[in-house]
Formats: structure tokens, C-alpha cells, sequence
């Protein structure tokens, strides 16, 4: 065979090989679509309404916020349109309010008043805890002891990723 007749040769395997090659690897391609998240939350109204509008000096119980002081349920402080997972941030949340007596409910559940934890839907609210929010509409409830001469102070709940 002639020198030149085998450089064609060669050149053409290598040639087919190569594209094999390229071939092989593009087999196939596959592009994922985005992935929005499940939901988000909704503030309704700020600052929010207190039912009742007034407290005892002296007294213990359960105050509700809402967007409306006369309608609580039918008016919602937020909404979740899908599942959030967020973590609440208290500001100036202090006595006379119970720490441990703040809490999220079902706006317009079956139980609605009462204690805050017996309410429907009641999610403790924890300063610092991630919380999952399943999707729906939400007041929120505070537990108070012993009412000062200055009532209940106005606090802040701020809810973060």
C-alpha cells in the first residue's frame, strides 16, 4: 500500500471515532424545569386590630389581633397561600404578656375565643423557632398576667426565612 492510501485511512477512523464519540455523549439531554415555592405569607393590615379594645388593670386572659377589632373573624391578620417554613421574630414582647402565650389560629375556626392554645388551628408562635404555616388565614392570640397602669404595650412579630 501506498504511504499516503493509510494516512486517508487513519484520518478517516479517526474521523468516525470522534464523531462517535461526540454521539455518545449527546445521546440524550434533559432540561429540569423551575421549582416555585409553595407558598407565601400575606399581611392583611399594620398595625392589627385588638378584640377586646381595652383591658383590666390587674387582669389575666386572652387578647385576639386581627385586622378588624369589630369582625376578628372575618377579618384575618395574614394569610399563607401554600405551606411556609419561617422563623418568628418578637420585638418588645414582654410582660404583661405570658412568653410562652403567643400563638397563631385558624381566623375563623370553630373555636375562636377562649384560651390561646385551644383555639382552632393554634400554632405557638417561638421567638427564634422555625414554623412551619400551613396554608390558610391566620389571627394571632396573646395570653396576659397581671395588667399594669399602662395596659398591654404595643409588640412586633416579624416572620423571616
Amino acid at each position: 500500500m501506498k504511504p499516503g492510501k493509510n494516512l486517508w485511512l487513519v484520518s478517516l477512523l479517526a474521523i468516525l471515532v470522534a464523531v462517535g464519540l461526540v454521539a455518545a455523549v449527546l445521546l440524550i439531554q434533559q432540561t429540569q424545569p423551575a421549582v416555585p415555592t409553595a407558598g407565601t405569607l400575606t399581611a392583611h393590615c399594620s398595625p392589627t386590630s385588638a378584640t377586646p379594645t381595652n383591658v383590666t388593670l390587674g387582669g389575666t386572659g386572652q387578647i385576639t389581633f386581627s385586622c378588624n377589632s369589630q369582625t376578628p373573624t372575618a377579618s384575618p391578620a395574614f394569610t399563607a397561600s401554600g405551606a411556609v417554613l419561617a422563623t418568628p421574630t418578637l420585638t418588645n414582647y414582654v410582660a404583661p404578656y405570658n412568653l410562652t402565650g403567643l400563638f397563631m389560629y385558624t381566623y375563623n375556626g370553630a373555636v375562636n375565643t377562649g384560651a390561646c392554645s385551644s383555639r382552632t388551628g393554634a400554632i405557638r408562635v417561638n421567638e427564634g423557632s422555625s414554623t412551619l404555616i400551613p396554608i390558610g388565614a391566620y389571627n394571632y392570640c396573646a395570653k396576659y398576667e397581671s395588667v399594669g397602669a399602662t395596659g398591654l404595650q404595643t409588640f412586633t412579630v416579624a416572620w423571616n426565612l
